[in-house]
């Protein structure tokens, strides 16, 4: 993961030099941020049988089953992993905004609004566990992928 951001930021740099880098680098940021939500969605929501619904709302539940559940360090990693590609693409969909701290926000909004979602329809449909230690690690990793284009440009 960090060195995905790593060459990202690189990459945001070269872009911040080069206008025509720079509107390539956008189309396949846009590219990657739609197949990213296709990725979020069918790996969250298809392929998945209906069960029961449940919902676990307390915060970091997850950390507190790490003594005897096998799998809950590899579920927050994959929840992180999961929406990392998202973070690094987003920034180039919000052109539009005043400035960089806004666009960021904006980035990080839309990440956790999506993981919300996601949840909700894992709820609603019955496909697993809607846990609030998903929308934390999915949010994380989304931060996360921002920061390569907070590092890009910070760092010039």
């Amino acid at each position: 993961m960090v060195f995905a951001i790593l060459v990202w930021a690189k990459l945001e740099q070269v872009a911040n030099k080069n206008k025509k880098f720079e509107k390539w680098w956008r189309c396949v940021n846009i590219i990657l941020c739609i197949c990213s939500v296709f990725l979020i969605i069918r790996m969250t929501l298809l392929g998945r049988v209906s069960e029961q619904r449940v919902v676990e709302l307390m915060p970091f539940h997850t950390f507190t089953t790490m003594s005897y559940n096998k799998e809950a360090s590899r579920t927050l990693l994959m929840n992180v992993v999961l929406f990392l590609p998202l973070g690094l693409a987003l920034p180039y969909i919000f052109k539009c905004a005043k400035n960089d701290r806004q666009r960021w926000m904006y980035c990080f909004v839309t990440g956790c609004c999506i993981s919300i979602s996601v949840e909700v329809l894992q709820y609603c449909w019955a496909l697993g566990l809607a846990e609030t230690d998903d929308v934390i690690c999915n949010s994380l990793g989304c931060a996360l992928g921002i920061m390569a284009n907070v590092l890009g440009r910070e760092f010039k």
